[in-house]
């Protein structure tokens, strides 16, 4: 989100949201959501198998000649996104690449980035208590101690924990949680949204 957030406001032309279906287990089973954020940003959305040659042929079929993505920090994510794209010249774009994962998390917070952490994996270094928790100023101390230690990656992009955007300056309307549960695999837990709409930001309560 803080991806698309960059590259509208440095004027390019985005036409679709992109959910792929692949990865964390509590992005999958909370995907229905993409229905309120396309409605919040007014932005339509579609949904991409897993495979390469699934993403590429949605990409084929929505014309696009450019790609965008939130990736950070990780060449063999970076190395997956130009395999997707190079063979079918469309352009990958990553605004937030070589950015400093503490960096982009404080800019968001500082921008008004409502963050809600949805899985984490206690075994690589996230914290229990987090999982269902906004990310506010006492997780992020957590997470720059953790960095320090050398015991996480601070951004989650090794697969630590994962996050939604209840809300930031681009949605025109919050998303409100209504109910939801917290599931335990093994060392990885994830929230499970059941129902959530969205508020009107002036009826929406300060946080």
């Amino acid at each position: 989100m803080y991806a698309l957030y960059i590259s509208l406001g440095e004027g390019l032309d985005v036409n679709y949201l992109m959910l792929i279906t692949n990865g964390s287990k509590g992005h999958r089973v909370n995907r229905w959501l993409l229905k309120l954020v396309s409605e919040s940003l007014e932005i339509p959305a579609v949904t991409a198998g897993k495979e390469v040659h699934d993403i590429r042929r949605t990409l084929k079929k929505l014309k696009a000649d450019i790609f965008v993505s939130g990736i950070m920090t990780t060449p063999e994510h970076m190395n997956w996104y130009h395999e997707i794209c190079n063979p079918i010249q469309v352009k990958h774009y990553a605004p937030l690449w070589g950015k400093k994962p503490l960096t982009a998390l404080t800019e968001m917070k500082e921008l008004g980035f409502q963050i809600l952490i949805i899985e984490v994996d206690i075994s690589m270094g996230s914290r229990e208590s987090w999982l269902g928790k906004k990310l506010d100023n006492s997780v992020l101390q957590e997470i720059k101690k953790l960095e320090k230690e050398e015991k996480m990656h601070p951004i989650g992009e090794l697969g630590e924990y994962h996050t939604f955007v209840l809300d930031c300056p681009l949605y025109k309307k919050r998303i409100n949680i209504l109910d939801s549960e917290i599931v335990w695999e093994d060392s990885k837990g994830y929230v499970v949204i059941k129902n959530a709409n969205l508020q009107s930001k002036r009826n929406a309560k300060p946080e």
